[in-house]
């Protein structure tokens, strides 16, 4: 299986990150004297599994300061439901698309072929990586992730998703709420229902039981996919994310 790619660069710096970056943009910061989205332009670019690219952000940033070549580059809009809009319509693709944040400057080309591959083993709509909360600490111990306790272990999720276009219009309402919620897991579980919620409250909810839910929910077949590489969940969205990987890149 081989995707199109949509690089999600259009989120404002909105909290104490300003403090440590003059940039507007939180795919501007720089890391290393490079932009943040630059690392993840790279891995993309040199996965042998990634075809089309394409970046939403601003324009003019993108053209005058990134060093690798996309093959679109999409203004930003108001909202990220929007950015991913505008991002589909122009990669108009019939690929599945790869959707990823871009602040995960840690990600590789070979971290994105291992997932794309993982994923071609399946048949769904929806792919989404997480990473055990063991794996997550063992670079960055005393990093602040938020973690869900499943039946299957504790889990940090992934910031990339690869997902069928066909299905993106049918649940772009719960994709509306689930980006709002995605870093409040049990606000998130409520869309699947009281008892999802319940099971999750006491750490005996599992994938299986997630898949199912969304199945339902959307008649969309979701696949919850347990990956090792701590590099996919850790964002940089607080100041001492930063501060470490502008230490980490030196």
């Amino acid at each position: 299986m081989k995707v199109d790619t949509l690089i999600l660069a259009g989120a404002p710096v909105e909290n104490d990150l300003s403090k440590y970056s003059p940039a507007a943009h939180e795919a501007f910061i720089k890391i290393n004297d490079r932009p943040m989205v630059e690392y993840v332009i790279k891995a993309v670019v040199n996965a042998k599994m990634t075809e089309k690219t394409a970046v939403v952000g601003p324009q003019k940033n993108i053209r005058e300061n990134i060093n690798y070549k996309t093959d679109l580059i999409v203004d930003v809009g108001d909202s990220l439901i929007q950015n991913i809009q505008r991002g589909l319509n122009e990669l108009s693709s019939q690929k599945n698309i790869l959707l990823i944040s871009s602040d995960i400057p840690l990600i590789t080309a070979d971290i994105i072929d291992e997932f794309i591959n993982l994923c071609s083993r399946w048949d769904a709509d929806i792919y989404y990586p997480i990473v055990s909360r063991e794996n997550s600490n063992a670079k960055y111990p005393d990093m602040e992730r938020t973690y869900v306790r499943l039946h299957e272990g504790t889990f940090t999720g992934g910031n990339m998703v690869i997902i069928s276009p066909e299905v993106l219009s049918d649940i772009m309402e719960l994709l509306k709420k689930a980006i709002r919620w995605r870093k409040k897991p049990l606000k998130l579980s409520r869309l699947l229902g009281v008892k999802i919620l319940l099971k999750l409250l006491i750490g005996n909810l599992s994938l299986k039981e997630i898949e199912k839910r969304v199945k339902k929910l959307t008649g969309c077949k979701g696949r919850g996919l347990i990956m090792e590489h701590h590099e996919i969940g850790f964002d940089v969205d607080k100041p001492s994310d930063l501060v470490l990987m502008r230490k980490e890149f030196i």
